[in-house]
């Protein structure tokens, strides 16, 4: 079973490319906004949530900041940041890795598993 990721970026045709790029390694979901990231990732907790930062309304740092204050297991979620911006100071460590664009598919795929494997390792021994 592959994990499922969170794609959110206000972009159609990047929500589309990391889908194409990501879905051969994970079940895709995708959200054009922070607000119905949120609602779908309550709904549905996502393995990991690859978002950009800079969204009309509520933005990736807003979104992350949520998500963290959410309860268990959605608040456990790694959040990764991939956004053509430099990231402001103090908003990185709400993250889980901050990626610049443009990123290599490979580094970004790699980073993401990287990522999920402690959770992955917690699961199988009972913890998670």
């Amino acid at each position: 079973m592959k994990p499922r990721v969170l794609i959110v970026d206000d972009s159609w045709s990047m929500r589309q490319t990391l889908r194409l790029l990501l879905s051969p390694d994970f079940e895709c979901a995708l959200a054009e906004d922070g607000a119905s990231a949120l609602v779908q990732a309550r709904q549905q907790p996502p393995d990991i949530i690859v978002s950009d930062v800079n969204m009309a309304g509520m933005d990736g740092y807003e979104l992350c900041l949520r998500v963290r204050s959410e309860p268990p297991p959605l608040q456990r979620v790694p959040f990764v940041f991939l956004s053509g911006l430099a990231p402001l100071p103090g908003m990185v460590q709400s993250s889980d890795v901050y990626l610049v664009k443009p990123v290599q598919p490979a580094v970004l795929i790699a980073r993401m598993h990287e990522l999920l494997q402690p959770r992955t390792l917690a699961v199988a021994q009972g913890q998670g």
